[in-house]
C-alpha cells in the first residue's frame, strides 16, 4: 500500500489550502464541496474536487473533531466524533479546558492512521470579546509520515462559531 492509499482520498470541502495540509479557511468559514474544471477529459467539464495525501488527512481529522459524537449514529457510526461539544454552555475554566483535552484525545484514538498524539494544547482566547473561545492545537505523528502534523481547531463555550 502506497503512502497516498494510506492517507486516503476524499471530496474537497474547501478549507485545505495545499497538498501539505495547510489550512486555508478560518474558524468561521462555511464548508462546501468544491468544483474543479477537469482538463483531462474532452470536452472539458466541471466535476467535484478531490483531495488526497496530507491534505485529506488534515481535513478528516478536523472534521472528526468538529463532529459531535453521536451525530452520525443514524448512519451507523455512533462513536465517530468528539464529546467536547457537551461543554457548550459551561464556563471557560481550566477544569473544562482539561476536559476538552481529554475528549479530543479520546476522539483522536479512534483514528487508526495516528501512531501517537504528541500534544494537545487548549488555550483561552485573548481579550474580553474572546473570553468564551479557545483554540485547540493538536500535534500528531502519523504512521506513514516522518514529520508530525499540527493543526488548530477553534471552539466556543457559547456555541457554534459562525
Amino acid at each position: 500500500m502506497g503512502n497516498g492509499d494510506f492517507l486516503g482520498k476524499d471530496l474537497d470541502l474547501g478549507f485545505i489550502a495545499d497538498e501539505e495540509g495547510r489550512i486555508f479557511a478560518g474558524p468561521y468559514s462555511h464548508l462546501d464541496l468544491q468544483a474543479r474544471l477537469r482538463e483531462d477529459v474532452t470536452p472539458r467539464a466541471i466535476d467535484l474536487g478531490v483531495i488526497a495525501g496530507k491534505a485529506n488527512l488534515v481535513q478528516s481529522l478536523i472534521l472528526r473533531l468538529k463532529t459531535e459524537q453521536g451525530e452520525l449514529s443514524a448512519l451507523g457510526h455512533p462513536r465517530y466524533g468528539s464529546r467536547h461539544h457537551q461543554l457548550i454552555g459551561e464556563p471557560n475554566t481550566e477544569t473544562n479546558r482539561n476536559l476538552i483535552k481529554l475528549y479530543v484525545l479520546e476522539c483522536l484514538r479512534q483514528e487508526r492512521r495516528i501512531e501517537e498524539v504528541r500534544k494537545i494544547d487548549v488555550k483561552p482566547g485573548e481579550g474580553r470579546q474572546n473570553r468564551d473561545k479557545v483554540d485547540i492545537t493538536v500535534t500528531v505523528k502519523m504512521k506513514s509520515l516522518p514529520d508530525p502534523l499540527s493543526f488548530v481547531v477553534p471552539f466556543s463555550f457559547e456555541g457554534p462559531l459562525e
